[in-house]
């Protein structure tokens, strides 16, 4: 057999490589421990899939993960039935067949992988989102410098953006369909009249029946916002709860967050409220280079920036390339930059920064940049 020509998704189907993985196999482990050392061109590829196991496994023993594998591949070819125009959650087909779809790899230099993966494997952990009243069973993390794919047991497709988490209640799909979101994630919701789809964040929580939308909900960010790709959905400001704000397609809605530097570290649940009359509707936003829908570019693995300040830019960065960015002047926080970028490293999209406005960068040691004038 020939390794050589393996993929990630190639070396997750085998059953020599998932022992190694699972590390009950002497013989495999002692075989694909020289494999990839004597193939470094595979190493990349071979420590994606080893993650991707890990996702998909949840640290179950053999025999649980190859029940959970026959069932993942059920929940897969179901999967690959469902259309979605609006926006594509699939890699393009390549000839080893229609599995490959399943795996997305980040598109830009920073290398980092995105993996469609289904609701069933790991519990929840303790977080600090959504709506305590709740019991949340399950959680997904998209961690800085990646982003997932996955579907829930209703059919509704998720896509989380890098340093999100969303949490899915215990009792999902059965008497409700409710999630807690800190971050950005990207809805295609499955229409169900009688069980409504809630998002609940910090400072809004988000009502549907079956829609495409967008939500960026970042405590660190100055603006919470949900944008409206199709159908319609319901707003519900937290200090203002009787009243609910309609939104029709291709209109967006934006709250100012809490100005607290430690917002990140404050459970929702005791978060201040929110002015609700500093909220706004508007219409989406589209990038003055090349059309692209700004609020959902991010899906498909683009930056765009339009008239953004600088430390908005290095916020985006930060969560897009998994690096910290530290600013040595104030005044260059100020510059306002509008850029796409498309499978750039983050050395790339500096220099291209820096033909707009002058400034200078510094990249020091474990991923920190600095900026000055």
């Amino acid at each position: 057999m020939n390794y050589t020509e393996y993929e990630a998704e190639d070396f997750i189907l085998d059953v020599s490589f998932q022992n190694y993985c699972l590390g009950k196999d002497e013989k495999d482990v002692a075989f694909w421990e020289r494999w990839i050392r004597d193939n470094p061109q595979k190493h990349d590829a071979a420590e994606q899939a080893k993650s991707l196991f890990s996702l998909l496994n949840g640290n179950h023993d053999a025999a649980q993960f190859t029940a959970g594998r026959n069932a993942f591949q059920r929940a897969a070819e179901q999967h690959m039935a469902i259309n979605t125009p609006q926006i594509s959650f699939e890699a393009p087909v390549h000839k080893k067949g229609n599995l490959r779809k399943l795996f997305l790899y980040g598109a830009t230099a920073a290398a980092a992988v995105a993996a469609i993966v289904f609701f069933a494997v790991r519990p929840a952990e303790q977080t600090q989102t959504g709506d305590f009243s709740l019991q949340y069973n399950y959680t997904r993390v998209s961690k800085a410098g990646e982003r997932k794919s996955f579907q829930l047991p209703d059919g509704s497709k998720v896509m989380l953006n890098a340093g999100s988490t969303i949490n899915i209640a215990k009792d999902f799909n059965t008497h409700t369909r409710e999630v807690s979101l800190l971050g950005e994630a990207f809805f295609d919701v499955a229409h169900n009249p009688g069980k409504p789809f809630v998002i609940h964040t910090s400072s809004m929580d988000v009502k549907v029946l079956g829609t495409v939308f967008n939500v960026k909900a970042y405590p660190t960010d100055k603006l919470t916002e949900t944008s409206l790709i199709k159908g319609s959905v319901e707003i519900m400001l937290h200090n203002k709860a009787a009243e609910k704000i309609l939104l029709r397609p291709n209109q967006k809605i934006i709250l100012p967050n809490h100005k607290d530097d430690n917002t990140a570290t404050i459970a929702v649940k005791n978060a201040p409220k929110t002015n609700v009359e500093d909220f706004k509707i508007t219409g989406l936003t589209y990038s003055k280079v090349d059309s692209t829908l700004t609020e959902v570019s991010w899906t498909e693995n683009r930056l765009v920036f339009n008239e953004s300040r600088l430390d908005e830019v290095a916020a985006e960065l930060e969560r897009w390339y998994n690096i910290t960015i530290r600013f040595n002047d104030e005044q260059v926080k100020q510059y306002r930059f509008t850029a796409v970028f498309d499978q750039k490293n983050i050395v790339q999209v500096l220099d291209a920064l820096q033909l707009s406005r002058r400034f200078e960068y510094k990249i020091a040691e474990n991923n920190n940049i600095i900026i000055s004038k």
